[in-house]
C-alpha cells in the first residue's frame, strides 16, 4: 500500500534480442545521467527473474483460477532512483500466448511482439523529505518518458497523477493523501492487533515518520469512513 506507478512497456513488432538488450543499455546509461543512485548490469531474463512474471487469469467466473506465468525470455536493467524508493525494473519479455489449464490451454493475454508490465512504489522516498521524494518521482517518470521517446508503447498509470499533468503541486496534494492514509490504515491495525494481543506485530516506513502522529490524525479525518468499515472487518476477523 502506498503511492505508486505502475507502467506497461510494450512492441507488438518482432524485435530482435539484441535490439532489446540494446533497449536496456541505452536506459542503464540514461538512469546514470538522471542520478539514480544505483543501476544494475543488464540482466537477460531467464524463467526465474523476479518481477518479470506475467500476472494472468484463466478461465471464467467460479472456474477460474489466478496465476504468474514466467518469461521465455528477454532483456532488463534494474534502476534505484533514490532512499525510500522502490526499485523498478525497465526493459522488455517474451511469454508463451497460452498455458495448460484443466483439461485443455488459457490464454495468458500476451499476444506476440514485446512486453513489460512494472511498478515503481515511490512513496516512502517522503520520509526523507519532499524534494527528494520530487527527484525519485521523477526519475521514473523520465525513465518512462525515455522508453516512449525510443518508439515504445507507454502505458502508465501514476497514482500521483504527475505522469498526466506535470503538476508539483497535485504531486504534492496526492503524496500528502497518501501519507495520511497509510498512517491511519496502519495505526488502526497496529492498534486493532494490540487490543487482540494475537502476537503478531504489524510493520510499515510510515511508522518511522516523524510526524507519524500528525499523518494518523489527518488520514483518519479525511478517510474516517472508510477507515472504520475495514476496523470492524479487522476485528471481526481477529475474533
Amino acid at each position: 500500500m502506498g503511492l505508486t506507478i505502475h507502467y506497461k512497456l510494450s512492441v507488438a513488432k518482432n524485435l530482435s534480442a539484441a535490439i532489446v538488450r540494446e533497449l536496456a543499455q541505452r536506459t542503464a546509461r540514461y538512469a546514470q545521467k538522471i542520478g539514480c543512485v544505483e543501476v544494475s548490469e543488464v540482466m537477460r531474463v531467464e524463467a526465474d527473474t523476479p518481477f518479470t512474471g506475467l500476472f494472468v487469469r484463466a478461465g471464467r467466473e467460479e472456474n477460474c483460477c489466478f496465476g504468474t506465468v514466467p518469461a521465455k525470455g528477454g532483456w532488463v536493467v534494474e534502476v534505484a532512483p533514490g532512499e525510500g524508493c522502490e526499485n523498478a525494473l525497465f526493459g522488455l519479455c517474451q511469454y508463451p500466448r497460452r498455458i495448460p489449464f484443466r483439461a485443455g490451454s488459457g490464454a495468458t493475454g500476451f499476444e506476440g511482439g514485446w512486453l513489460l508490465k512494472g511498478f515503481c512504489k515511490t512513496q516512502y522516498a517522503g520520509a526523507h523529505g519532499w524534494e527528494h521524494f520530487l527527484k525519485c518521482h521523477r526519475r521514473i517518470i523520465s525513465l518512462l518518458d525515455f522508453w516512449r521517446q525510443l518508439d515504445v508503447m507507454v502505458e502508465v498509470t501514476d497514482e500521483g497523477e504527475y505522469w498526466q499533468t506535470r503538476s508539483e503541486e497535485k504531486l504534492r496534494n496526492k503524496l500528502q493523501q497518501y501519507d495520511g492514509l497509510v498512517a491511519a490504515v496502519g495505526g488502526m491495525l497496529k492498534d486493532a492487533s494490540a487490543d487482540h494481543d494475537n502476537g503478531s506485530s504489524v510493520a510499515s516506513p510510515i511508522f518511522d515518520y516523524v510526524n507519524f502522529e500528525r499523518l494518523e490524525h489527518e488520514g483518519r479525518r479525511e478517510f474516517g469512513g472508510q477507515i472504520a468499515q475495514l476496523q470492524k472487518k479487522v476485528r471481526k476477523g481477529l475474533s
